[in-house]
């Protein structure tokens, strides 16, 4: 069930795009069904986001450099997660 839930959010975007095309604009039903539809994948793919952003910083690599104030690009952020890989 798991795994049909992680595959329907995949091809999410797909899906709303083809129904986009294909909506009744005139029926009520499927206009309110799309909203809600998108509305339920923004809500999932922001806590996901969010989500990620709370394990980027329990991580102990990255919260060892994301307090770091010397990092200005990411080229600064892949030299210090390479630094941090060679004395492990």
């Amino acid at each position: 069930m798991l795994l049909i839930l992680q595959r329907l959010i995949k091809w999410m975007p797909v899906i709303l795009f083809f129904l986009l095309l294909f909506l009744d604009r005139e029926n009520f039903a499927h206009v309110a069904g799309y909203i809600i539809l998108l509305l339920l994948y923004t809500v999932i793919l922001v806590s996901k986001i969010l989500h990620a952003k709370k394990e980027w910083h329990t991580d102990p690599q990255t919260s060892k450099i994301s307090g770091d104030k010397n990092i200005q690009k990411m080229s600064d952020f892949l030299e210090k997660m390479d630094a941090l890989a060679e004395e492990e």
